[in-house]
């Protein structure tokens, strides 16, 4: 009820063109997200890519290799609260920007390591300066989008981070085939230093301080933001970490990331290994199930959106959605496991991963309605579960791979996502994680 009031006083005072027009400054700001997510996973896909020529070169085995995504994910997990933190106290603005630049020094950096054990510290630090991307992205979400709108929002960065691993196997094989898998980093690190350049000319913390924002626009979103507070205050931890409710929240998230890496560092061997695909073939199969993510996190936040307005229901709009998107990963999954015919088998990874983008979008704006001007702090929480599981995931399956097969693989992991689905029913979403007068 308040978002239409606000809305019919906003139309009296404005022309109801400009009203009703949805390409704003906040639209565009978030295009630039879908460019930084897509650029940031294609800075971790391309290593997959790479993965047998990279492995000859410094003689690796498959648990030496799955150990440096887990290296990424363990420095991604230690920033993933600070940097939250960072980004409630400073602004998303200065903290996004430190992070691009960081991340792809050590791209750059990941071509250039003379050893196995100097590419370990690499891969970790890499991690490091990537971490801060996504809570400090709630943080901008919450003074820049509206109430309703925090699904849509949240899938800009993320639909352009599954994006990446779309696009990164072609290029990834075209740049490596002139330039040598070396040039894959340098290339890939040089684009994360220019969308970095135009982030910190153009972004801004919170409306307010946007010269280029209309009176319209900034009107909408200050009185339809879930942000109430102006003022610079800690999360309240000591509550959050007795409320079951904040634990659900991050290891349900601990099963999607885990199955998400498992996919993002595995994906090419196993065509290659399991369903006989060669280099080139691989590159053009391997961006499907991608594509469905990229696809389904879009579509997930729209509908997402749309059913929270319909219903003001959150457990309809983010917990049945994250429901159904781990029924359909199972099925998937399963499937593909029994597929004799190879491209039937992309077909039903593609069904699985695709289906996974409902969740991770479900996921994401709930730390946002929940979060509010906490919102980093939220979601880098979450994201602290997430990165475990991306830790532990490259080395687990790569060891079950090495010793079961990858059919017994892919079984198996059904188990850890049916875990996930009873954890949405103890999230509850449409309470407040505390008290409204505590926020």
């Amino acid at each position: 009820m308040d978002n239409k009031t606000s809305e019919i006083q906003l139309r009296m005072t404005t022309s109801s063109e400009g009203v009703k027009r949805k390409i704003g400054l906040r639209w565009g700001m978030a295009f630039i997200f879908f460019i930084i997510g897509l650029i940031a996973y294609m800075d971790r896909a391309n290593i997959s890519i790479v993965a047998k020529p990279m492995m000859e070169a410094l003689n690796m085995n498959k648990v030496e290799f799955g150990l440096l995504t887990s290296l990424f994910y363990l420095g991604y997990c230690f920033a993933q609260i600070p940097g939250g933190m960072l980004a409630e106290k400073f602004g998303a603005r200065s903290i996004i920007t430190i992070a691009i630049t960081m991340w792809s020094v050590f791209t750059a950096l990941t071509a250039a390591a003379s050893s196995y054990v100097m590419l370990c510290v690499v891969r970790f630090l890499f991690g490091v300066g990537e971490g801060p991307m996504y809570p400090s992205n709630s943080v901008f979400n919450s003074y820049w989008f509206q109430k309703h709108e925090k699904g849509r929002a949240a899938s800009a960065l993320l639909s352009g981070s599954w994006f990446g691993p779309v696009v990164a196997p072609a290029l990834s094989v075209g740049i490596m085939a002139v330039f040598g898998w070396q040039g894959v980093f340098y290339t890939f690190a040089i684009a994360g230093i220019i969308i970095g350049l135009v982030w910190y000319y153009i972004g801004r913390d919170k409306p307010e301080n946007h010269p280029w924002i209309s009176e319209r626009e900034k009107h909408l979103i200050i009185e339809n933001r879930s942000v109430t507070g102006t003022n610079k205050e800690r999360a309240p931890w000591g509550q959050y970490l007795k409320n079951v409710r904040f634990w659900a929240i991050g290891l349900q998230y601990h099963v999607v990331l885990y199955m998400n890496t498992f996919f993002l560092t595995w994906l090419p061997t196993y065509l290659m290994e399991a369903r006989g695909f060669s280099l080139k073939e691989m590159g053009f199969a391997a961006s499907f199930p991608w594509l469905a993510l990229c696809f389904t996190t879009i579509a997930g936040g729209a509908v997402s959106d749309f059913i929270l307005k319909k219903t003001s229901s959150r457990m309809t709009a983010r917990g049945y959605m994250a429901i159904i998107g781990f029924v359909f990963f199972i099925a998937g999954l399963y499937l593909a496991a029994f597929a004799m015919d190879p491209w039937m088998n992309v077909l039903w990874l593609t069904l699985a991963l695709g289906a996974l983008g409902l969740p991770i979008v479900a996921s994401w704006a709930l730390v946002n309605d929940l979060g509010k001007e906490f919102s980093g702090s939220v979601s880098g929480w979450m994201n602290v579960w997430g990165s475990i599981g991306g830790v532990i995931a490259p080395i687990i399956c790569g060891w079950l791979a090495q010793e079961f097969g990858w059919n017994t693989t892919l079984l198996i992991n059904i188990i850890p996502v049916g875990c996930a689905i009873l954890l949405w029913f103890l999230i509850k979403p449409d309470r407040p994680l505390i008290p409204e007068k505590n926020t």
